[in-house]
């Protein structure tokens, strides 16, 4: 007997071999989709990551810019106390030397022989005015207060012969300039 297949097989091999090749592209296609999805879902928790990183990091940036304005305002305070201090130091060693020179002119003042009149200051300049008997006693007055270690550069200004109670006496103007010994000891060192 003779058998005669009707039915189409390679007509349904062909159909079944464009079903699987189909299945199979579909099943590529689904495969690249949730991959892509995978890839995609993983680059947007990154960026969320970053940006709350970014957050926080602007975040401290703000503080530590508030920290930095803190110091630089404690250090424009210092600068200032440190300028004050140092208005103060010199306040005080000015005041200090006045007493130490006023000291040194009282000392060196012959009582019997120089009357001052006038003791005046300006800066670190000293002026004396005074009465005398003679241009000699004058002249050892300033050798004397050279001998001050506050004063320096003595000049006689003025000398003018005057009458004091019926006598001729010199009236004397000197100017001086303070000096403190410690600065001087300190500005050669200095200078070295």
């Amino acid at each position: 007997m003779i058998r005669i297949n009707l039915l189409p097989v390679e007509e349904i091999k062909r159909r079944n071999k464009d079903k699987k090749e189909l299945t199979a592209a579909i099943c590529a296609v689904g495969l690249f989709l949730v991959v892509l999805t995978l890839v995609g879902a993983m680059k947007v928790m990154a960026i969320k990551g970053l940006k709350s990183d970014l957050t926080d990091l602007q975040g401290k940036q703000n503080q530590f810019n508030m920290r930095l304005k803190e110091i630089k305002k404690l250090e424009e305070e210092k600068e200032l106390l440190l300028t004050r201090i140092g208005v103060i130091e010199q306040l005080k060693s000015s005041s200090t030397m006045t007493v130490h020179v006023l000291d040194d002119v009282a000392t060196r003042t012959p009582p019997d022989r120089i009357w001052l009149t006038d003791l005046s200051q300006s800066g670190n300049q000293v002026q004396l005015g005074g009465i005398s008997l003679d241009n000699q006693t004058v002249a050892k007055y300033m050798v004397d207060l050279e001998g001050s270690p506050f004063m320096h550069n003595l000049v006689l200004i003025k000398s003018d012969m005057k009458k004091y109670a019926n006598r001729d006496l010199k009236a004397f103007i000197i100017t001086s300039s303070m000096v403190n010994p410690g600065q001087q000891e300190q500005d050669p060192a200095s200078s070295q």
